[in-house]
């Protein structure tokens, strides 16, 4: 019952500063101190969840659990649909994912909230892909007591990170053969946990890695049979990467929706944000990094949902990967203010939030949705890291005062083998539209240079696919036909290029609205096109996919370009 309750206590929705519960996102309050408004919609203290695992752990669908080796690898609660934009309602459902060891099979859990009248259980075929962090301590721990492996770990001589994939859930490519961490055309049958060793002065070793597979199943150091016949894959680290911390700076609690204005005296902008701890919910299972919904601008509505649900890598030759990364687990950056609630902090004055691509550190005091407010008051920035093997991801959104969202992505990196590789990294942004409302949109485009004296927009019809060309200006625009509010994409310098078939599809998408287009394909491949279908995106609700494709040489420089569009407002 402990992991239960461990895994569901972070779902609380936290109120730190005792804000009003509101109904809105339009009756935030001012918070002091900051210049911003905030708001919660409701309260869930850690009491509550405790009550609710017990009862649940007590329900007879669970009973099965009780006395066998399990962990708790996803936890999630969901809220019902709200028909008025801008308010969250209570959550009527938490969807949990449990591995059963003793049984070697994973379960996906579904059952009423706050009561858990109705539970349904219902067995996973094959390998859940969730990475849990409580599963890699424990995975950790089986390591450190290895007879033959763990010695370092016990002298103190080195310490642990997630490897890439976290587990092996899914088989790799047949050119990887003799790597540790793919299986060609197989899963293994036993779950197997992926950790990375990383060597301090004192070892013997010092700056190499170790790559493990751990078997859960067995809890025991797996024998892998590989080209270099040994269970650790030493290698050095390189390439220019700081040298990556143990992520420990402990975390706020919450996941919930929390409400945002800025600024705080007459709001231009408001909006629901969460933490990407919370964005693996709703059929996003690798997360989407900071979230935000129902954005408004100056009282009009202009998104129903934005976030980056999908995330790759593709490796020259197949070296490493290729790799879905995930963007829910949260990294360790520095950013000291004032809590929000649910994993929000707004910067003192005079601060901001400090990744690694600021300062190549790869410690912090912070895991969640920083916010400050940019030299001149112009623009407010929410900003995140997240950790993903040893990839740092970080995402955001920059709101402009003058109507202009950008939303962000930049990628760091530490000490690996893997980043002395040429690379190309894909991350694409789910958009949703919903100018002045949801439906009557079209979305149109140009190849005309912007400022030119006439510009010609093509509008599509039927959802479609396109591709970035270079020394081609191409640019997006979504507008509402009732209206005429617009919505103008503009891609940014460093939003690279589509380069083959089998690294990527495109770059940008239009299609039609629908739940199930929430996450891409669950493989290392993005597969957005299987969303186009031939169905009407005229005068409809629309959502548009914006990629970007950054290509690194592994003989760069550590540097983190920001990649992404400017959307420009008017009308």
């Amino acid at each position: 019952m402990d992991k239960l309750i461990a895994a569901l206590i972070p779902l609380q929705a936290d109120n730190p500063l005792g804000l009003p519960i509101i109904r809105s996102v339009h009756e935030a309050v001012p918070v002091k101190g900051t210049n911003i408004r905030s708001g919660v919609f409701y309260v869930i203290p850690e009491r509550q969840m405790r009550d609710y695992a017990r009862a649940l752990w007590e329900h007879p669908r669970l009973k099965f659990l009780h006395g066998t080796r399990y962990n708790v690898l996803s936890a999630t609660l969901e809220n019902p649909p709200s028909q008025e934009p801008g308010r969250v309602l209570y959550p009527n459902r938490a969807t949990l994912v449990i591995y059963d060891y003793d049984h070697n099979i994973g379960y996906q859990v579904d059952a009423d909230f706050p009561t858990p009248k109705r539970v349904d259980v219902t067995p996973i075929k094959g390998q859940p892909y969730y990475f849990s962090e409580v599963e890699f301590q424990e995975a950790v721990q089986i390591l450190a007591a290895d007879p033959k492996y763990g010695e370092p770990l016990r002298r103190g001589v080195a310490y642990c990170a997630p490897g890439m994939p976290p587990v092996i859930a899914e088989p790799g490519p047949l050119s990887a053969w003799g790597r540790l961490d793919l299986f060609p055309n197989e899963v293994p049958e036993h779950r197997l946990v992926s950790v990375l060793m990383h060597f301090l002065p004192g070892s013997g070793r010092e700056g190499e890695i170790a790559n493990f597979l751990i078997d859960m199943t067995d809890a025991r150091v797996a024998d892998v049979n590989i080209t270099r016949g040994a269970a650790g894959d030493f290698f050095p680290a390189a390439c220019g990467g700081p040298p990556g911390s143990s992520n420990s700076c402990g975390s706020p609690s919450g996941s919930a929706w929390q409400a945002l204005a800025w600024p705080a005296s007459n709001p231009i902008w408001s909006m629901l944000v969460r933490r990407p701890a919370g964005s693996n919910a709703d059929g996003q299972n690798s997360g989407a990094g900071v979230e935000i919904a129902d954005v408004f601008f100056n009282g009009r509505l202009v998104l129903k949902r934005g976030g980056m649900p999908v995330l790759n890598v593709f490796y020259d030759g197949n070296r490493c990967g290729p790799y879905r990364d995930w963007l829910y687990a949260e990294h360790c950056f520095k950013c000291t203010g004032t809590d929000l609630g649910n994993g929000l902090r707004f910067a003192n004055p005079g601060t901001r939030a400090i990744t690694i691509c600021d300062d190549g550190n790869d410690s912090g005091n912070f895991r969640g949705v920083g916010i400050h407010e940019e030299p001149g008051g112009e623009e407010i920035l929410l900003i995140s890291e997240c950790t993903a093997g040893w990839y740092r991801y970080i995402t955001g959104w920059r709101f402009h005062a003058a109507g202009i969202i950008k939303p962000r992505f930049l990628y760091g990196y530490v000490d690996s083998s893997c980043v002395c590789y040429g690379r190309l990294h894909n991350g694409y942004w789910r958009l949703h539209f919903a100018l002045d409302g949801i439906g009557g949109l079209v979305v149109e485009e140009t190849s005309s240079p912007r400022g030119a004296r006439r510009e010609v927009w093509q509008p599509f019809r039927i959802e479609a696919r396109r591709v970035r060309w270079p020394n081609r200006p191409m640019r997006w625009r979504v507008r509402k036909l009732s209206t005429g509010f617009t919505a103008e994409i503009v891609p940014g310098a460093n939003d690279g290029f589509f380069e083959t078939p089998s690294t990527g599809e495109g770059s940008v998408w239009i299609v039609k609205a629908r739940n199930t287009e929430m996450q891409g394909s669950s493989g290392a491949f993005a597969n957005i096109t299987q969303y186009v279908n031939g169905e009407r995106v005229y005068n409809e609700d629309i959502v548009v996919w914006y990629g970007v494709h950054l290509r690194k040489r592994g003989a760069d420089n550590f540097e983190c370009p920001p990649l992404g569009p400017d959307i420009y407002l008017s009308g």
